[in-house]
């Protein structure tokens, strides 16, 4: 009888303690799942627009740099001449797609670009410090979260794409697009990052109300 009560009371410790374990499993993935949706989130482009709502960009066929790109000076490292390049090489891909294409010859409009970075501060009232665990004999503990100030340094870069009509030089569509960046990125993921700013900032181009003209 009492071997039979051992083995009961073994059993039972083994099913709770296996309970526990696919528990805590749960509720790890949980939080690293949160951790991650957390940093992707952080990790998007913000893009705006603004127009002259009286100008028919349909007729836009040809362009041409505003600045020449061989007198172009930056004093700013951001827009180093490594990097002025990618810009103008995604620029001129993206609307060479859209039936726009580069032209030194009376080009239709002017484009200009700039990139500005800045570093900026965010804080928070909740920390991301998560603790978890296990009582004893497979009792589930508590999860605690951090209240204390959660303080976070970090780089934004804004790019600028501008159209200016060719006659007059006219400013007549902006482009905006924001992102939280690393100024020490490797090359390759620089270049990932200048294309997709530029595809996401002239997805927006034509204005969708002038777009039909």
């Amino acid at each position: 009888m009492k071997i039979i009560q051992k083995l009961t009371e073994i059993n039972h410790f083994y099913y709770n303690s296996q309970m526990t374990k696919r528990l805590d499993m749960r509720v790890q993935s949980f939080f690293i799942l949160v951790v991650i949706t957390v940093v992707a989130g952080c990790s998007g482009i913000t893009v705006s627009q603004d127009y002259d709502k009286d100008v028919d960009f349909s007729a836009f066929k040809t362009f041409a740099w505003k600045v020449d790109p061989d007198a172009r000076q930056d004093d700013e490292a951001e827009m180093s001449p490594l990097v002025a390049t990618r810009v103008r090489n995604a620029i001129e891909r993206e609307l060479r797609a859209k039936g726009i294409v580069y032209s030194e010859m009376s080009p239709d409009i002017q484009i200009d670009y700039n990139l500005k970075v800045e570093s900026k501060i965010s804080s928070s009232n909740v920390g991301t410090t998560i603790g978890f665990g296990t009582g004893g004999y497979g009792h589930i503990g508590g999860v605690v979260i951090s209240t204390a100030p959660d303080i976070r340094q970090y780089d934004e870069g804004t790019l600028f794409i501008d159209f200016y009509t060719s006659d007059d030089l006219k400013l007549v569509w902006r482009g905006i697009s924001s992102q939280v960046i690393d100024k020490h990125d490797e090359p390759d993921k620089v270049t990932q990052q200048i294309n997709l700013n530029v595809q996401k900032i002239l997805e927006q181009f034509p204005p969708n109300d002038r777009a039909a003209r």
